[in-house]
């Protein structure tokens, strides 16, 4: 028999994505005991909408932050008050993802059959090309931590679950007692590479990850180095990397991190001056100098959420 199950969606000016997701929760075979939906501090016309939409729906409870907390901030504050209201597991998603009806449980089920396991994540399909597979499972390795995971891809078994080292952000089932252990989602990372420095502090930890291939959910809103930064998060996804890195290895994991790191950065910026985001790039070369200072022992910097409309 699954435990209590409680959904945490987080979301920042999130329109009808995230009534979307509500809405694929609600319907589950197996629904959750409560979906929260965190609100990282929209603007007073979003805020308004979801309080006489999805906040009004039986099941749901709206948690309003009074300032953006970003996502790991987001996901900290829902995990806590599922856990806090008695959920023993805690469905954590971000607001862009829909889910199959029996994902959450299939993925329920997965984790009572490896009771050893503490996170467990599912198939994650690109939403506008469901052809496209995103994640069946991450290869979480410090030198290679900016590799693109569509080369590091697992491949395993398609009818039964299956270890991993790592579990892709979107949507990530976790036990209490993982989340209890590792202590919540670093808010100094805030988002990009959160999901992966959770993971490794799991596993640092005793506990281990499982992909159930068989669990659908859909995601729309995946950025790599190649395609589809703004500024902001170009800025995070070149600093972030030395910050899972500092927390998690030694020089050994530096020394092979370094070149792939600077491989990957440099041509990235390359590539998007040519296209004329002079901005991006530029933003890619400070998240590197900020990532490289916190490395060293300095302050990684506040990193200032985008602003509200309204």
């Amino acid at each position: 028999m699954s435990l209590p199950v409680a959904a945490v969606v987080v979301t920042w000016e999130g329109g009808a994505a995230t009534d979307r997701c509500v809405e694929s929760l609600l319907h589950q075979d197996h629904p959750p005991g409560e979906v929260i939906v965190v609100d990282n501090a929209s603007g007073a016309p979003e805020r308004a909408r979801l309080a006489s939409g999805v906040g009004r729906r039986a099941g749901v409870r709206l948690l309003l932050l009074d300032d953006n907390r970003q996502f790991a901030g987001g996901l900290n504050a829902g995990a806590r008050a599922a856990l806090a209201a008695g959920a023993e597991r805690v469905l954590l998603l971000n607001n862009d993802t829909v889910l199959a009806a029996d994902a959450l449980g299939r993925l329920a089920d997965a984790l009572d059959q490896h009771p050893a396991t503490g996170i467990a994540g599912p198939r994650v399909v690109d939403l506008r090309h469901p052809g496209r597979v995103l994640s069946v499972g991450e290869r979480h390795s410090l030198p290679l931590l900016c590799v693109p995971r569509t080369l590091l891809r697992h491949r395993g078994p398609i009818d039964r679950p299956y270890a991993v080292s790592g579990i892709m952000g979107c949507a990530m089932l976790v036990t209490r007692a993982c989340f209890e252990a590792v202590g919540g989602f670093s808010e100094e990372i805030a988002v990009y590479y959160e999901d992966v420095d959770f993971c490794l502090a799991a596993r640092a930890r005793g506990f281990g990850a499982l992909v159930e291939p068989r669990a659908v959910v859909w995601h729309d809103g995946l950025r790599g180095f190649a395609r589809g930064l703004t500024p902001w998060a170009a800025y995070l996804k070149a600093r972030n990397p030395w910050l899972v890195v500092r927390r998690h290895g030694g020089v050994g994991a530096l020394l092979g991190f370094v070149p792939v790191y600077a491989a990957m950065v440099a041509s990235s910026a390359a590539l998007y001056a040519l296209r004329g985001r002079g901005d991006v790039a530029g933003a890619l070369g400070r998240g590197a100098v900020a990532g490289l200072r916190a490395a060293a022992g300095g302050a990684p910097g506040v990193v200032q959420a985008p602003r509200a409309r309204g």
